[in-house]
């Protein structure tokens, strides 16, 4: 199984009870091993998973991790199951190498309580949580939030630091005006990751889903994040929920195709997401500074790769800038 096939988890709440009614949707994008197999065995042995609740979604073409969520969102439920559709609140989503801990689910979508939807823009409204991703196996944290620099170079907050140690720091930390040993559980951050997030399931339809033209992965989730924040909603992890993550699975890290995809990506995304004076000023001197100091020999060609395919789409880019913007300004004013 591939890591751009995504399992997709639709959680609505009732009652006030997180995840206690959901909606399992597995895209298979087109995977070529015994992954279809697998996982109707895993259908079959749980008595708890129906038809009701459960659909494996079979692709015949990889269309990417972006177009994948979108099309369980937009093709699937949309358009086949309406009748689950307005009940849906909350957007959970999955990579397959995702193992998750006790109530995981349950404490992300917790992050969202309070949110208070008569009022549709507060500025300190969550729209998108992400939860501490751990190694797979060692004690060490891989992701708890990410940020940007100028030339949107990401990097992964807490990545290699041992998680035992953070635990210490949160015994030891309180919340400002909060009780003795109370845990701050929730941080800021510039993006999540798409290897499990969450977002307000209504949220993610009015903004369109996720960007498709950022195939086969890498960017769309930041892209996603920082539409939310110009539309004055957080970007937060819940560093309560916890999951373990075999990165990598599909495409190996720092590999050609790794930095191919991931750079021509990060150029497209910003391209799409910064003013015409910011991409000179900020990015262009972040990227030539970086180039000179941080840009390892292997990663050159697949910069230039980056660079030529987004001039010749240069176009089609900024046609999608122009309907963010528009979609954006049409929420802003409902």
């Amino acid at each position: 199984m591939e890591v751009i096939e995504i399992l997709n988890i639709s959680i609505s709440r009732v009652n006030n009870k997180p995840a206690k009614d959901w909606f399992l949707i597995i895209i298979d994008n087109a995977s070529s091993d015994s992954t279809i197999a697998k996982i109707r065995d895993f259908r079959n042995t749980y008595p708890g998973i129906t038809t009701n609740n459960f659909k494996l979604k079979i692709l015949k073409k990889n269309i990417g991790f972006a177009a994948a969520v979108n099309y369980a969102v937009f093709n699937f439920i949309e358009k086949e199951k309406k009748d689950i559709e307005e009940h849906l609140e909350f957007l959970v989503l999955l990579n397959p190498d995702m193992y998750l801990e006790k109530d995981a689910v349950k404490t992300i979508i917790s992050t969202f309580n309070g949110t208070d939807k008569k009022e549709p823009l507060p500025v300190d409204r969550i729209g998108a949580a992400g939860g501490l991703i751990l190694d797979y196996e060692k004690d060490l944290i891989q992701h708890m939030g990410g940020k940007i620099n100028d030339n949107f170079i990401t990097c992964h907050t807490g990545s290699g630091k041992r998680y035992s140690d953070l635990k210490k720091e949160l015994k030891q930390e309180k919340v400002k005006g909060g009780e003795p040993g109370t845990i701050k559980k929730i941080i800021n951050a510039d993006y999540i990751t798409g290897a499990f997030f969450a977002t307000d399931f209504e949220l993610f339809k009015n903004i369109r889903g996720f960007d498709a033209g950022y195939r086969p992965v890498y960017f769309e989730e930041l892209d996603y994040c920082l539409r939310l924040k110009r539309l004055g909603f957080r970007i937060v992890v819940n560093i309560c929920s916890i999951a373990r993550h075999f990165e990598g699975a599909s495409v190996k890290k720092f590999s050609k195709s790794f930095y191919k995809f991931y750079h021509k990506n990060r150029v497209r995304c910003a391209l799409i997401n910064l003013g015409f004076m910011d991409f000179f000023r900020k990015f262009c001197k972040a990227e030539v500074n970086w180039l000179k100091t941080g840009a390892t020999r292997d990663q050159i060609p697949c910069i230039f790769y980056a660079y030529c395919i987004n001039f010749l789409f240069l176009t089609y880019n900024l046609v999608i800038k122009l309907k963010n913007r528009l979609i954006l300004n049409k929420i802003k004013l409902k």
